[in-house]
C-alpha cells in the first residue's frame, strides 16, 4: 500500500492543500461540540452512513461548530445524496469557517450539481450581488472543490472550451507574483494552483509559470510541483523553471528539476547538470531523476562521477552513509535508463561492491543492458533453487529484473529469459516450500515477458508455445492460500480475459468470501467484469451481499460499467463492530495533546498526533503501538525526497493490522515531516503510515493527516529501506 502509486490511484489524489499558514487559523475545539452530538458524528461518519436525515439535519444546527463538523463528515462519506443540503449550506450559512468548510466537503462528494454554486462565489460574471467580495478562505476552499469536482466529471482534454474557461476562471485567482499574501491569501493561490493542476489543460501553463516570480517560496515550489504533474506540454515554462534552478529555496529548485525531467527540453540538460553537486540533496535526487527522464547522453558522465564520489568518496563528503546509498541507488536507476558503455561497466562495479546483497535498482539498470555479467549472476543464483525459497525479496528483485530484459532481433535474451523462468522464477511459483511473499513479482514477470512477446511477430512459435504453457499456471493461482498471490492472479487474469478463465474466476470469488482481507475479492470481481456473459453479472451480483463495504461498493461500481443496472441502493453502511464506548474512546481523543516517538537504530523520531482532525485514525495508530505491533518491523519503502514508509508486518508492502479503517480526509497539508496512511484503495487504512521528506501538496486531500514530526527530522532523512522500527512510545497530556 503506496501513497501515489502502486494499486491506489484514484481521483482525489492532486487535490491541493498549502502550507503550514493554511493551519495557523484556529481551530475550533471539540468540546465547543455537545459531546453526545460529537460521539454520534463520528460513529456515523465511521459507518460512512448519512442515516436519512440526521446527520444532514445537523446543518441547521444552532452552533457553528457543529454545522462545520457535520459538513466535513458528508464530505468524508462521499454519499451524493448529502449534496442538495451541503449546498444550501454554502449558499445561505454566515458563518465563513462553516462555508468553506461545505465547499470542501462538496469536493468531497464530487457531484457535479455544485458546480454552478461553488462558480458563482469565484466569477464576478455568474455571483449574485451579495457574494462579489467572498473572503479569501471561502474561495480557497472553491477553488479546491471545483478542481476535484471538475476533473471527476470532465475528462482533461486540451482543447475542451468548457474546461478552458473553468482554468481562465480559477486562474485568475491567482495574485501579482510581487504581492504580500496574508494567510488566508496564500492559501488561495495555493489552492487554486493546485486546481489548476488537476484539470491538466494547456492554458494553465502560463499562470502557473507567472507564479514561479511570487515573493513566496512555498508559492514557487508548488507552481513548480504544478507545472511537473500538469501532463500537458510546458514549453513555455521551460526558461522560468531553468531560471528556478537557481532559487535559494530547495524545493523550489528540486521542483523545477522535475518539471525540466517532464518536459522533455534538451536545453534543460546542461543546467540540471549543475544540480548534481547542490547543496541540498532533495535537489539533487530530482536532478538525478529529471536526467533520466531526459535521457540524454551528456548526462551519462556526470552521473557516473556522482556515483564514483559516493561509492569510494572520502567519507567525510557523505558523511551518512546511507543517505549517500538511496541517492546512489537513483543514480543507478538513471544510468540503466540512458544506457550507456561508461554506465555499463559503473553499474558491473556498483553490483560487485555490494557483494551479495541483492538489491533492486541495481539488478533492475543492469538487467536494461542485457549484460553478460548479469546473465551469469542471475544464473548462479538460478542454479541454486532453494535460494529462492530462504530469501524471498532478492527471488522478488531477480523476477523482476529478468522482467527488465528486452527483446533483441535475434531473440538471444528472451531464449535466456524463458530458461530463467524454467530453472529461476517458476520454482518460486510451483514449490509449495518457497515463500509465498516472491510470489506476486514472479508472476508479474512471467506476464510482461509473455505481452512483450506477443508483440514481436518475429519471434520463433516455440517461444510463444512456451510462454502459453507458463501463462496457464495463473488460473491455478486463484487456489493459493496467500490473498496477495490471489489479487496478483486476478488482476493479471483481468489483463487479457479469455473465457476459460471465468469459470475459475467465479469459484475464486466464492472461497474468497471467508478471506480476512478482501484484496483478492476486489480483484477477482475486476477480473470478473471483463467478461459480459450472464454468469460474469451474476457473480458480480453476488457480491451485493458481501459483508465488506469496500466490496459492495466495487460491485455497484462494476454493474454499472457492465450495463447490468444501478445497485447503488445495496451498498449499504459500514458494519464497524464498534460500540458506544469505542466512539466515546476516541471523541475523548480530541481535547487532548499526544505525541508518539518512534525508536530507531538512527535516532528517535517524534510526532504530534492530530486527534482533532483523524481521531479513529490516531487512536488505531495509539492502539497498535501500545500493543508492540510495530516493534521489529521495518520501513520498507524508502523513495529520496519523498517518503518513508513502515508499519507493514508482511514487509513487501502488503500488509496491515487485519482490520482497515475509513478515511479522514481533512485540511491538513503533505508539509515536509507530516504523517500519513498509506492506502490501496479508498478506506482501507490499516497500520502503514508514511513520512514526507518534502512538501508533497498532491497526496493533499487523498491520504489522511495525521501527525507531524516536531523533532528528529534528520533522522526521517537518514533512514534506508530495511531500517528496523524498535518500538513506538506514545504520551498522552490534557
Amino acid at each position: 500500500m503506496k501513497p501515489g502509486c502502486l494499486k491506489f490511484f484514484f481521483l482525489s489524489l492532486f487535490v491541493f492543500t498549502v502550507g503550514v499558514a493554511a493551519d495557523e487559523r484556529p481551530k475550533r475545539s471539540g468540546a465547543a461540540i455537545p459531546p453526545e452530538i460529537h460521539i454520534r458524528i463520528i460513529q456515523l461518519e465511521d459507518e460512512r452512513n448519512l442515516n436519512g436525515d440526521e446527520l444532514t439535519g445537523l446543518l441547521k444546527h444552532a452552533s457553528a461548530a457543529v454545522r462545520e463538523r457535520a459538513a466535513l463528515a458528508i464530505g468524508r462519506i462521499g454519499d451524493k445524496r448529502g449534496a442538495d443540503a451541503l449546498i444550501d449550506l454554502f449558499n445561505q450559512d454566515r458563518d465563513i469557517n462553516v462555508r468553506a468548510m461545505a465547499a470542501f466537503a462538496l469536493g468531497e462528494v464530487e457531484d457535479a450539481k455544485a458546480i454552478s454554486s461553488l462558480g458563482s462565489a469565484i466569477s464576478p460574471l455568474l455571483a449574485p450581488p451579495h457574494k462579489r467580495d467572498e473572503p479569501p478562505l471561502v474561495r480557497a476552499r472553491v477553488c479546491e472543490a471545483l478542481g476535484k469536482i471538475l476533473s471527476a466529471v470532465r475528462p482533461p482534454m486540451a482543447l475542451d472550451l468548457g474546461i478552458a474557461l473553468d482554468a481562465d476562471t480559477i486562474a485568475k485567482q491567482l495574485p501579482d507574483p510581487q504581492s504580500r499574501l496574508t494567510a488566508d491569501e496564500k492559501l488561495l493561490t495555493g489552492l487554486a494552483i493546485a486546481a489548476l493542476m488537476r484539470l491538466q489543460v494547456s492554458v494553465s501553463v502560463e499562470p502557473l509559470a507567472r507564479q514561479l516570480k511570487s515573493n513566496d517560496a512555498e508559492i514557487r515550489a508548488q507552481a513548480a510541483n504544478a507545472l511537473a504533474r500538469l501532463r500537458q506540454p510546458i514549453d513555455a515554462a521551460v526558461p522560468a523553471l531553468i531560471e528556478a534552478l537557481n532559487d535559494g529555496d530547495a524545493d523550489v529548485r528540486a521542483n523545477a528539476a522535475r518539471a525540466l525531467g517532464a518536459s522533455k527540453d534538451a536545453r534543460a540538460v546542461e543546467p540540471l547538470l549543475k544540480l548534481l553537486d547542490d547543496e541540498s540533496e532533495r535537489a539533487e535526487v530530482n536532478a538525478v531523476r529529471a536526467l533520466a527522464a531526459l535521457g540524454d547522453r551528456r548526462a551519462e558522465g556526470p552521473l557516473i562521477e556522482l556515483g564514483e564520489v559516493l561509492l569510494w568518496g572520502p567519507q567525510h563528503m557523505r558523511q551518512k552513509d546511507d543517505e549517500t546509498l538511496n541517492l546512489l541507488l537513483e543514480v543507478a536507476t538513471a544510468l540503466g535508463t540512458i544506457k550507456g558503455e561508461r554506465a555499463r561497466v559503473f553499474l558491473a562495479q556498483f553490483h560487485h561492491a555490494l557483494a551479495q546483497k541483492s538489491v533492486r535498482e541495481v539488478e533492475v539498470a543492469m538487467a536494461k543492458f542485457a549484460d553478460t555479467e548479469f546473465r551469469e549472476a542471475i544464473t548462479g543464483f538460478a542454479d541454486k533453487r532453494g535460494a529462492f525459497c530462504r530469501d524471498w525479496r532478492r527471488a522478488a528483485t531477480t523476477a523482476l529484473a529478468i522482467s527488465e530484459w528486452l527483446p533483441t532481433k535475434d531473440g538471444g535474451v528472451w531464449e535466456l529469459a524463458l530458461h530463467e523462468l524454467v530453472y529461476g522464477i517458476m520454482p518460486v511459483i510451483k514449490s509449495p516450500a518457497c515463500d509465498q511473499r516472491s510470489r506476486p513479482e514472479a508472476l508479474r514477470a512471467i506476464n510482461k515477458l509473455a505481452l512483450n512477446l506477443q508483440a514481436e511477430p518475429s519471434f520463433a512459435r516455440s517461444l510463444k508455445t512456451q510462454i502459453d504453457f507458463y501463462l496457464s499456471f495463473f488460473p491455478s493461482q486463484l487456489m493459493e492460500k496467500d490473498v496477495i498471490v490471489r489479487a496478483t492472479a486476478a488482476n493479471i487474469l483481468a489483463e487479457q480475459p479469455r473465457e476459460a478463465h471465468l469459470a475459475p474466476l467465479v469459484a475464486a470469488l466464492a472461497r474468497s468470501k471467508s478471506d480476512p482481507a478482501n484484496d483478492a475479492r476486489l480483484a477477482i470481481l475486476t477480473a470478473i467484469s471483463k467478461h459480459k456473459k450472464p454468469e460474469a453479472v451474476e457473480a458480480v451480483k453476488s457480491a451485493l451481499a458481501d459483508r465488506d463495504h469496500l466490496v459492495r461498493r466495487q460491485a455497484v461500481d462494476l454493474l454499472k460499467q457492465m450495463g447490468a443496472g444501478d445497485f447503488s441502493d445495496r451498498i449499504g453502511v459500514v458494519q464497524t463492530a464498534h460500540g458506544n464506548a469505542f466512539y466515546q474512546r476516541v471523541a475523548a481523543l480530541v481535547g487532548k495533546r499526544v505525541t508518539a516517538t518512534i525508536h530507531t537504530a538512527k535516532g528517535r523520531i517524534r510526532i504530534e498526533l492530530f486527534p482533532h482532525d483523524a481521531p479513529i485514525t490516531v487512536d488505531s495508530f495509539i492502539t497498535l503501538a501500545r500493543k508492540g505491533f510495530f516493534n521489529g518491523h521495518t520501513f520498507h519503502r524508502v523513495v529520496p525526497n519523498f517518503v518513508i514508509q513502515g508499519g507493514d508486518p508482511r514487509g513487501d508492502g502488503e500488509g496491515g493490522p487485519g482490520y482497515q479503517i475509513r478515511c479522514e480526509i481533512n485540511t491538513r497539508p503533505y508539509v515536509r515531516g507530516a504523517v500519513g496512511m498509506a492506502l490501496s484503495g479508498k478506506d482501507t487504512g490499516g497500520s502503514q503510515f508514511f513520512i514526507t521528506h518534502s512538501p508533497q501538496p498532491h497526496l493533499d486531500g487523498g491520504y489522511t493527516v495525521f501527525g507531524q514530526v516536531i523533532g528528529g527530522l534528520e533522522v526521517v532523512d537518514s533512514i534506508a529501506r530495511g531500517d528496523v522500527i524498535r518500538r513506538v512510545e506514545i504520551f498522552e497530556s490534557r
